[in-house]
């Protein structure tokens, strides 16, 4: 798409939704135009503007992994500045700090009776009682997709190159899970939710030392369930993904309580109030392998002037290395067109689930935002299945169905339907103000694995059982 018809694009969504800022703009083309680059070059530097370096760093890069157009180069050239920029700061903090320990060893030495010693009880008070201690270096296991075309030689090649330029920030060896390339998943990029049912390969890398500690190539893609090297990279990346979804929905939801009232939550059980303030149906609590008993929050750490990425400081990632691209706030797409859903964090798909929509293009287009969230909402016949999320005031919904055989069909007066199950899922995810994003517009369907359900259950304070809705069915 050329300068022209970018800018035609932009007048009309400003024509349309007049209230929207440039950066929704952004988010929505990039969504519609995955592949074209004056958008991701555009969003970036629009999150540059208003101090988000990282999610800069992030849309610039996927400028650079999209089919050259306008502004490819000045994409390039803008992530180029803001690397140099980065390590310019990130020198000048190293330095600082070492000053201030060298000035501190000072101090101590002159004015300090003996030698420095720790007293006997440090350990025992250094925690503070709001952050429990952190089982550091939790296995880390990376699925990657790869091209389908690539002979042995070369798949192995273009895996160790990925693992060499691509490495988190880890001093143990983490495991990497090759899987062929699917419609939808970009190529050498971590999929951070997804299951790898087919699988090719199997990797131990240990980033210090820079080389491949032990692999597994498959034959042809399978599930190999009791391969050795295989099936501990399973389990591990499992635990993984359910620590990275607790997180992101976490941040989600105080993120989107922030958008809404001006200020963090006190504490995270507020997130998990009665209806209309049920934000979330529970707060997770982490797997037992990481050894917390809660998720750490830390509302002092936020920034208003950067108010999502200081939400990483807020709800830090225990035990594992923050995701190379990062956690965005989570989106709602609807693909009408092929009657896909897609939870989405930025360029991550989280879930892809199938919905039926409105028959005769009833289903509403453009950007909602979740306004409330019901558990069994009643109706006649139990017709909106087993919870309810509201995206637009006048009778749309995002609901269950009693109806299963409907979803992948045109057939509903114009709410989204899913199954039960998912619609369930999908409630756990996204808090009230999460966006929904909705077009007909042509777009391919992409089959997505997701991981394993995400169970939160809903409680009955977020039951309205006095009312009986007319939603759009």
């Amino acid at each position: 798409m050329d300068k022209v018809s970018f800018l035609q694009e932009k007048s009309t969504f400003h024509m349309k939704y007049p209230d929207q800022s440039d950066l929704s703009f952004y988010r929505w083309y990039t969504e519609q135009h995955p592949d074209e680059a004056i958008g991701w070059y555009h969003l970036g530097r629009e999150q540059e503007a208003r101090g988000d370096q990282e999610q800069a760093l992030a849309a610039l890069r996927r400028a650079l992994h999209a089919r050259p157009g306008p502004y490819y180069d000045d994409a390039r050239e803008a992530y180029q500045a803001l690397i140099r920029a980065r390590k310019q700061q990130e020198r000048r903090t190293r330095t600082r700090r070492l000053l201030a320990s060298l000035l501190f060893l000072y101090l101590q030495f002159a004015y300090s009776p003996g030698l420095l010693t720790e007293p006997a009880n440090v350990a025992a008070t250094s925690n503070h009682p709001d952050s429990p201690a952190v089982a550091a270096d939790q296995p880390h296991v990376e699925v990657i997709a790869v091209p389908a075309h690539l002979d042995a030689t070369q798949l192995e090649d273009q895996v160790r190159t990925y693992m060499e330029n691509r490495r988190p920030a880890l001093s143990q060896p983490y495991s990497v899970i090759v899987v062929p390339e699917a419609a939808g998943a970009p190529l050498f990029m971590p999929l951070l939710y997804y299951q790898p049912t087919n699988v090719i390969g199997v990797l131990r890398y240990h980033p210090v030392n820079r080389m491949i500690i032990s692999q597994t190539w498959f034959p042809q893609p399978g599930a190999y369930p009791q391969d050795p090297l295989l099936r501990p990279a399973r389990t591990a990346l499992a635990q993984e993904q359910q620590v990275l979804e607790h997180v992101l929905l976490l941040r989600n939801a105080v993120y989107r309580y922030y958008q809404q009232k001006g200020h963090l939550p006190d504490s995270l059980p507020q997130l998990a109030g009665a209806y209309p303030g049920n934000y979330l149906p529970r707060i997770p609590a982490p797997p037992a392998g990481i050894g917390l008993t809660s998720y750490v929050y830390r509302p002092e750490a936020f920034r208003p002037e950067s108010a999502w990425v200081s939400i990483r400081e807020v709800l830090p990632l225990p035990g594992y290395p923050e995701p190379l691209v990062p956690m965005e706030p989570l989106q709602i797409l609807l693909a009408q067109a092929t009657h896909t859903m897609r939870l989405v964090s930025g360029s991550q798909v989280v879930r892809s689930y199938p919905i039926g929509i409105g028959k005769n293009g009833s289903s509403p287009e453009g950007y909602f935002a979740i306004l409330q969230k019901i558990s069994h909402p009643r109706g006649h016949d139990n017709i909106y299945g087993t919870r309810g999320l509201v995206f637009q005031s006048n009778g749309y919904a995002i609901h269950g169905t009693n109806h299963p055989q409907s979803i992948g069909s045109s057939v509903s007066l114009g709410c989204i339907r899913l199954l039960n199950a998912a619609v369930e899922e999908l409630y756990a995810f996204a808090s009230i103000g999460t966006e929904v994003i909705s077009s007909d517009a042509p777009a391919p369907a992409i089959r997505w694995s997701n991981p394993a359900p995400l169970i939160l259950e809903a409680r009955p304070e977020e039951e309205t059982p006095q009312v009986i809705y007319r939603w759009l069915h």
